[in-house]
């Protein structure tokens, strides 16, 4: 697993530091790992923090401290990791809470110096021109020699007089200094000084006398141009070395982030969880995968705690117990190095001080230690140190000698575990270990599952059921003579035979049920998924339908206001009150029970058909009711689904719909009775209203019924006559208006509309 860390980090320190990775003893110093491990976790998951690439710093920083000039790829390697230090500062500094705050605490930036180094250096490691004022001089001057040296060479190679001389036409360099290849027999047509001669001997590569003094010149610049860049990387190695220790500390930080992002990398491919730490020595695993074997893993479940300390694990060779183990001591270990692990919510790791393993072949020829005796010294190390807070993993505790005196010694140590209140998990194959666990409070037996047809693993961990070796199955798979099957058989004890027998039985049996447990579960969540859809249906349908509803019931009241007004037009504006007979509004109400049944829907009239329940639907505006609460009745104003507008005398109330009971003795006139206050109302309301002469408290609940009237017919804008006077009872019933939820834009009428005396507003 440290292994696996040290892939995914990506700076030489923070591979140095996975290298070194191992659990940490102070449990309070794992809590805060897991905290920081998880708080990374979730910048990486959001894409907001990755670690930059950046070399080891301490040997260059040490050198420049020391007054050592560093080269400029030394130099720019410090400032990528000091940029890079800044980067992961940056991207973690805002995330909340302690765990990185501790780890981010003592860095300080240092822009003034990568800032320096950059622009002085590139990513070649090459020194700019405009790292000095000087060197960009230098350069510029080093350019144009070089341009007329190289121009006057080329003239020379052209000239007529040196055709015969010379063996190319080309101009190259040697020793920094510009030359022509001239042939060897012909060298004392061309002076000058030969600097090199072709590997044959038949070219010399001579600088011509003529172009000299351009050479040197060239040769003079390219010393200055040196000895300038040595200036500059030395003030920069000594700015380096100035800030050597912040340069450390940065990169410290950044090793340590390193390591966090590598380990969160880790977790999000392993889909691996933050355990849950507690104080008590103890480990319980939910759906635990051994993160070596990736999707290989079988899930496994087991938990040791106060009333259980220690689990005995049976089974088949290569069925899993070891693996079991060695996934237990790996999950507490990579938990207490700050590592998440492969398993479900509610896995959780409790506080131990030590955890001693006794896994594999340790005989030793040339330490005269058989398998026996390495498995006894490790025994005998285990128990002197193990003690309540130990976790003690052994596989084939007391095997490698004879079976009965191994089972008795195996037993005798669990015994010792128990003493101690150590927390254990061992392997075996013995029965009498077996039966100790059955027996003993405290222990309990688990097996890995085997399929009951092919005898063979399947790596499930069933805890609380011992297991099978599967001996004699297994021979017969693999094809031993029936003959020494059946004799093997006969020598075992009738103890022995039964006891297989029983646990064969019991295995078979266990296993079904598993396999039918699992195939409920999957139907249970098949179920579930199914019940979940259909009640999302449902509910989607129950909105479209009280959607349709309410459209409908608008529909229907809108055709009402335009029946009542048509039937004030028919009579020629008159002002005389219609006749309304019981059976015209029987009539009426029976026509829009059809109606609301044609649609689908509950008419209003019936609500609350019981004086026992609450009325489910809409209530008819009219419906007298009991008001539970107040222990009043009342009349219906208003149904506004889930409270309702209710009349006691002149007052009115909104109360909850659950607190209304409809009033039985008039449940068989309250359809005709709603029918007929809708007629009415339709009917009998007028466009204004006149008040003058009146008080507020005597005018308000007078404009009151005529807005409720107003609002049941659909009149509107309304005309509200109070007068001018002292101006109070106009002031006192515009506050009431603008208060009122059904009316908007309320406003003094015009002089052609009364001016002040007279109040306008529309309906909602």
């Amino acid at each position: 697993m440290r292994e696996r860390v040290v892939a995914q980090s990506v700076t030489e320190r923070g591979r140095r530091r996975a290298q070194a990775l191992e659990p940490f003893h102070d449990f309070e110093r794992v809590r805060r790992e897991q905290a920081a491990t998880a708080a990374v976790r979730e910048l990486v998951a959001s894409a907001d923090l990755h670690v930059l690439p950046a070399i080891e710093t301490e040997e260059l920083t040490e050198r420049a401290a020391i007054g050592t000039p560093l080269s400029a790829a030394e130099l720019r390697a410090v400032s990528d990791a000091v940029g890079a230090s800044a980067a992961a500062y940056n991207k973690t500094r805002e995330q909340p809470g302690e765990a990185l705050a501790a780890i981010t605490a003592p860095y300080r930036p240092l822009k003034d110096l990568q800032r320096a180094i950059t622009d002085a250096i590139d990513e070649r490691a090459i020194v700019l021109d405009r790292a000095s004022p000087a060197l960009g001089r230098i350069r510029k001057s080093l350019q144009n020699a070089q341009r007329e040296a190289r121009d006057r060479v080329n003239a020379l190679v052209r000239a007529p007089k040196y055709a015969r001389a010379i063996q190319d036409a080309v101009v190259t360099i040697r020793d920094g200094r510009f030359v022509v290849p001239v042939k060897t027999e012909f060298s004392a047509d061309v002076p000058g000084i030969v600097h090199d001669t072709s590997s044959s001997g038949a070219t010399l590569f001579v600088e011509p006398l003529a172009v000299l003094d351009w050479n040197n010149r060239v040769r003079t610049l390219q010393i200055d141009e040196e000895r300038e860049i040595a200036r500059i990387l030395a003030q920069l190695s000594r700015e380096t070395g100035a800030q050597a220790t912040q340069i450390e500390t940065n990169v410290e930080m950044l090793a340590q982030l390193d390591v966090l992002v590598a380990k969160a990398r880790l977790a999000q491919s392993m889909d691996a969880r933050a355990p849950e730490l507690f104080d008590d020595a103890g480990v319980t695993v939910q759906n635990g995968r051994h993160p070596l074997l990736a999707e290989r893993a079988v899930p496994q479940s087991l938990s040791l705690d106060e009333a259980t300390r220690l689990m005995v694990i049976s089974g088949p060779n290569m069925g899993g117990k070891t693996v079991a183990l060695k996934m237990v001591g790996l999950f507490v270990l990579m938990t207490y190095a700050g590592m998440q692990v492969p398993a479900a919510d509610g896995t959780r790791i409790g506080r131990f001080s030590r955890i001693f393993a006794d896994i594999g072949d340790e005989q030793s020829i040339l330490a005269n230690a058989s398998t026996f005796s390495a498995h006894l010294a490790r025994m005998r190390d285990i128990f002197a140190l193990a003690g309540p807070q130990s976790l003690v993993l052994v596989d084939e505790i007391g095997g490698g000698t004879e079976p009965s005196s191994g089972a008795a010694l195996a037993i005798a140590m669990l015994e010792r575990l128990l003493a101690v209140r150590a927390c254990a998990i061992v392997t075996t194959h013995s029965t009498e270990l077996k039966l100790f666990a059955h027996e003993t409070q405290g222990v309990i037996n688990a097996s890995v599952r085997f399929d009951p047809q092919s005898f063979a693993p399947t790596f499930h961990l069933d805890v609380g059921t011992p297991g099978q070796s599967l001996a004699f199955p297994l021979a017969r798979s693999l094809g031993l003579g029936a003959d020494m099957i059946g004799r093997a058989e006969e020598l075992l004890s009738s103890r022995d035979r039964d006891y297989e027998r029983a646990l064969t039985e019991l295995a078979g049996l266990n296993a079904n049920l598993q396999q039918e447990r699992d195939a409920l579960q999957r139907e249970r969540v098949h179920v579930e998924t199914l019940q979940s859809n259909t009640r999302a249906r449902a509910d989607a349908l129950e909105r479209e339908r009280r959607s349709f509803a309410q459209e409908a019931e608008r529909r229907l009241q809108a055709t009402l206001r335009g029946f009542a007004t048509s039937l004030a037009a028919s009579r020629g504006g008159e002002q005389v009150q219609p006749k309304v007979t019981r059976g015209q509004a029987e009539l009426l109400q029976r026509t829009l029970d059809e109606m609301h049944r044609d649609l689908g829907m509950t008419s209003p009239g019936t609500a609350g058909a019981s004086e026992g329940s609450a009325p489910a639907h809409r209530i008819a505006e009219g419906e007298p009711v009991r008001i539970l609460s107040l222990a009043q009745d009342g009349v219906v104003v208003a149904d506004n689904g889930d409270s309702v507008l209710v009349a006691i005398g002149p007052m009115k109330t909104v109360v909850p719909r659950s607190d209304l009971r409809p009033i039985a003795a008039a449940s068989g006139r309250s359809r005709s009775q709603a029918a007929q206050t809708k007629l009415e109302a339709a009917t009998n309301s007028a466009p204004e209203l006149d008040v003058r002469g009146k008080r507020f408290a005597e005018a308000e609940p007078l404009v009151d019924r005529w807005i409720d009237e107003a609002v049941l017919a659909g009149n509107s804008p309304l005309r509200l006559i109070h007068g001018k006077g002292t101006g109070m009872l106009g002031r006192g019933l515009q506050e009431f208006l603008r208060a009122h939820p059904q009316v908007k834009d309320v406003r003094y009428g015009d002089e052609n509309e009364g001016g002040g005396g007279v109040t306008i507003f529309e309906l909602r």
